[in-house]
């Protein structure tokens, strides 16, 4: 996984910071003459302006924000959450760390929802006292729920510790002042060198101030899409979360035609009965694994959970 994360920082790196300038060097043609008339080019300082501001902006939002208003929903948690009792019904060891002596563990925990649904949830944390063996298999442990469905996490340990992991963030604070140094750097350097008291009127589309900003652009919007579509799935921990639970009939399940490496995506048609007896007909959309294909319910009843404000929106919590 580090090696991966290295790999495509590396390949982040090149594509958006010096493959763009040492394109435009190698295809640069040398003018004392402005190229570009004097709306057209603040046309595009103020296009490239909107393009590094994003980005700006969704790097301090996603390394710094959001962490914040974890920290703050954590602390809220913990004085204002609604306490549960849940099993734990899975262990497995991550790793371990024996410079702390500690345990990075996963661990699956059964508790009822906030809605008093018997639900299951894997968590993944550090345990700081292994030697106490607090989270094998069927011990009991207190979790704290958050009312607040609209913020992560939707859950935490009652006894978890709320801390800032200082190491990362003088690293992100390091990204952050660098990628400030860049952009301002590409603006003064390029003004500098091409401007000929002609002001901004050197700037072209290809240019490295704008082209560097589209590229790092593509890799934030391609990050989101593929964060939100197969990393995340806030829809339906929500819906786990808060929602209730009802027994459905299957209707149909098929195949959408979409696969996620080589893993088919199956679409089940449902029908059920909400908590106030009105009947509902849902579409479900899952990736399954090759291996659980053969397992994977055709017809008759099946567990489901739902969004009681929206009965459309379910998902299948156990599918084998």
């Amino acid at each position: 996984m580090k090696f991966m994360i290295i790999f495509w920082g590396a390949f982040l790196f090149f594509f958006c910071v010096p493959f763009p300038i040492f394109i435009y060097l190698m295809t640069e043609e040398g003018t004392a003459e402005p190229r570009n008339s004097l709306a057209v080019s603040y046309g595009y300082l103020g296009f490239s302006l909107l393009i590094w501001g994003y980005i700006i902006v969704f790097f301090v939002n996603n390394l710094f924000v959001k962490t914040f208003k974890q920290r703050n929903t954590m602390y809220s948690i913990l004085r204002n959450g609604i306490p549960r009792e849940a099993t734990i019904t899975g262990f497995k060891l991550i790793k371990y760390v024996p410079e702390s002596n500690m345990n990075v563990i996963q661990i699956v925990l059964s508790f009822p929802n906030l809605r008093n649904a018997m639900i299951e949830h894997e968590m993944m944390f550090h345990d700081t006292k292994p030697q106490e063996k607090r989270f094998d298999p069927g011990n009991k442990v207190k979790v704290l729920l958050n009312p607040n469905i609209s913020q992560e996490p939707y859950f935490i340990l009652s006894d978890q510790k709320v801390a800032f992991n200082t190491s990362g963030l003088i690293l992100r604070s390091i990204f952050v002042v660098l990628l400030l140094a860049y952009i301002m750097g590409l603006y003064y350097y390029f003004y500098i060198r091409e401007s000929n008291n002609f002001g901004w009127q050197f700037l072209t589309f290809m240019h490295p101030i704008i082209f560097s900003g589209v590229m790092t652009l593509i890799y934030v919007l391609v990050f989101q899409l593929i964060v939100g579509k197969f990393f995340k799935n806030n829809k339906e921990e929500r819906i786990l979360f808060a929602g209730r639970n009802a027994e459905a009939n299957i209707l149909s399940v098929s195949q959408t035609g979409l696969t996620v490496n080589d893993q088919p995506e199956l679409m089940f048609q449902v029908s059920f009965k909400d908590f106030r007896g009105n009947v509902h007909i849902a579409v479900y959309k899952k990736i399954v694994s090759l291996l659980n294909l053969s397992s994977v319910p055709k017809t008759g009843a099946i567990e489901i959970m739902y969004d009681e404000n929206d009965p459309k929106k379910i998902m299948i919590p156990k599918m084998f």
